[in-house]
């Protein structure tokens, strides 16, 4: 019963975790669409080659360090699964491998927003002005209904086993 408890608190966990990143910040940051999202977006500036150039060269230059802070960010993430496997009861290290997700988090997001701004000065007004208008959609309205659902599930689950225990 302990196990499956323990599995059952980190599966909520995860599903939290796995929302909060997915409604995070937009591309090549935590929970956006990724390398892929970020071409498509980019794509659809129409660029001229000379602006293709110096993105992809800002790109280049910024490669290495995308790369460390999204293996910092899974290490981070692999660190408090460790935790939550292992030692879950223990608050001080629940609390210090949740920082480290909060510490690599937030370096991403740093060097997400340099870029960014750094793009941003390439491109025209109107360029910046469709960039703006077609930020990260908002996650679907079938996530959402799949997130919600599936923490009903874990919460009649709970209310089902542990009848008027509390």
């Amino acid at each position: 019963m302990k196990k499956l408890l323990y599995g059952m608190l980190t599966l909520a966990i995860l599903v939290g975790s796995a929302f909060a990143v997915a409604a995070g910040p937009g591309p090549g940051g935590p929970g956006g669409p990724g390398p892929e999202g970020l071409l498509n977006r980019l794509l659809s500036l129409k660029l001229t080659d000379a602006q293709k150039h110096d993105v992809a060269v800002i790109l280049k230059r910024n490669r290495a360090a995308f790369e460390t802070d999204m293996a910092a960010l899974r290490n981070a993430f692999d660190g408090m699964g460790q935790v939550m496997r292992t030692d879950p009861a223990n608050e001080a290290n629940v609390r210090q491998a949740y920082r480290a997700i909060a510490v690599a988090s937030e370096d991403m997001a740093v060097l997400r927003g340099k870029v960014e701004a750094a793009l941003m000065a390439l491109l025209t007004p109107e360029q910046r002005k469709y960039w703006d208008e077609t930020d990260m959609p908002p996650l679907s309205k079938d996530a959402k209904e799949r997130f919600h659902a599936g923490r009903e599930l874990v919460n009649d689950w709970i209310d089902t086993h542990a009848g008027k225990d509390s």
